[in-house]
């Protein structure tokens, strides 16, 4: 991970040897001129006092190499710094990188269940299709009311379609609660469908507060209470045509 690290430090450490080495050896060398009997002279003492002045300045040297050895081994660690700096912003990148992809699958995943609950949707508009076609297979569904003729039954059924229609295109968000309350005023506006609605009360009593089917049935209501306020108007032709603008 540190490439530079290595070779510095083994330059330093080649160059303090060299250093140390060469103290050692003056050191050495004017222990010898001034200790050793066979070698000493009345010229030894200035002898010792010059190799003692070349084991000063060596120190020096040593001394003046091991700020140099720690100057180096300060920018050692600024690069260090600098390189660990780096490798935050890559991770940093790399889970920004995560969370684009898991919101990605998220909304992939959401795609795939509106796709999955329009399918469905689609399928329970068809079996209501067929039973209004069909008086026999209408049998099969549990009458809206007591007492309820077979032309009444078969327009609530049919009422229940034109609702599950408009609930899906709402839910898919094709259309805002103020588009959708437009059209909703229009479909309203019949007894056969406020018959329906009226007699599918006790089924929006199970429905739960938080979801969208509880939300477009409280936009159902407040067409209807508008609806009673208004006088009659005419379609939103464009919403029923898959267009989006209440005339």
């Amino acid at each position: 991970m540190n490439r530079v690290g290595p070779r510095k430090a083994i330059w330093v450490l080649q160059n303090l040897g060299v250093v140390l080495a060469a103290g050692a050896a003056c050191v050495l060398l004017s222990l010898i001129m001034t200790m050793v009997p066979g070698l000493r002279t009345p010229g030894s003492g200035n002898a010792g006092q010059a190799y003692g002045a070349a084991a000063s300045s060596t120190a020096v040297l040593v001394l003046f190499y091991m700020a140099r050895t720690l100057r180096l081994q300060r920018d050692e660690t600024s690069l260090q710094r600098q390189e660990l700096e780096l490798q935050r912003a890559e991770m940093r990148l790399q889970r920004t990188e995560l969370e684009l992809q898991r919101d990605e699958m998220r909304r992939s995943a959401g795609e795939l269940h509106r796709s999955a609950e329009a399918g469905l949707r689609r399928l329970h508009m068809d079996l209501l299709k067929m039973s209004i076609a069909d008086p026999e297979l209408a049998e099969v569904w549990p009458a809206f009311a007591p007492g309820l003729s077979v032309k009444e039954n078969r327009q609530y059924l049919y009422a229940n379609l034109i609702y599950s229609h408009s609930m899906l295109v709402h839910k898919l968000g094709m259309t805002s609660d103020r588009e959708m309350l437009g059209h909703l005023r229009y479909i309203t506006d019949t007894p056969a469908f406020r018959g329906y609605w009226e007699s599918a009360r006790f089924m929006r009593d199970e429905m739960d507060p938080t979801s969208h089917e509880h939300h477009f049935a409280v936009l159902v209501d407040e067409a209807l209470t508008q609806t009673n306020a208004q006088t009659p108007h005419m379609p939103n032709l464009r919403l029923i045509d898959g267009q989006h603008t209440e005339q």
